[in-house]
């Protein structure tokens, strides 16, 4: 997924499209997260002078596995992407500016970005739906498909008041 900056690079304060496609399914970004399909970006990229800045979209589709009940479930999501690019010859105007991505060659990957933006964008807690049910503590059943047969035990005295608010 590399974007090529030549031409804006010989064309300060202009602008440049760039549409970039790639498939990554079944790639696993993190233990549980998984992209399926392909990943599109839309990304405005500008001169500045010495600085280019890219703005866009990303749209991607994660498989994931619900952090209650393990099931696992897929969803879509679209996402702004901010990127700020500089040539490594101007690194010294930015006193090493850590957001950057510095080049040599005008061919700029984006995978680690791309990537890097959809992991951020993951709540801590990933969950199937909001009224997920999760497990059996003992028996391991799922509750979103119904109730299990393990009995209620005993609760002790003091817990009761809460037992009452359920």
């Amino acid at each position: 997924m590399q974007i090529d900056l030549s031409w804006l690079k010989l064309h300060p304060k202009s602008a440049e499209e760039f549409r970039l496609e790639k498939d990554y399914s079944g790639l696993e970004l993190i233990q549980g997260v998984r992209l399926f399909g392909r990943v599109l970006v839309s990304l405005t990229v500008t001169n500045t002078g010495r600085l280019m800045v890219g703005q866009g979209e990303i749209k991607a589709g994660l498989e994931m596995d619900c952090d209650r009940c393990l099931g696992i479930f897929c969803q879509e999501i679209q996402m702004p992407i901010t990127v700020e690019f500089c040539e490594e010859e101007n690194r010294r105007f930015f006193k090493d500016e850590e957001s950057f991505i510095y080049f040599e060659d005008p061919k700029v990957n984006l995978e680690p970005v791309v990537q890097g933006n959809i992991l951020l964008s993951l709540p801590l807690r990933v969950l199937c739906s909001d009224e997920c049910l999760g497990l059996c503590s003992k028996c391991g059943q799922n509750f979103n498909q119904g109730k299990c047969q393990c009995r209620d035990e005993e609760i002790d005295p003091r817990w009761e008041a809460l037992k009452k608010m359920l």
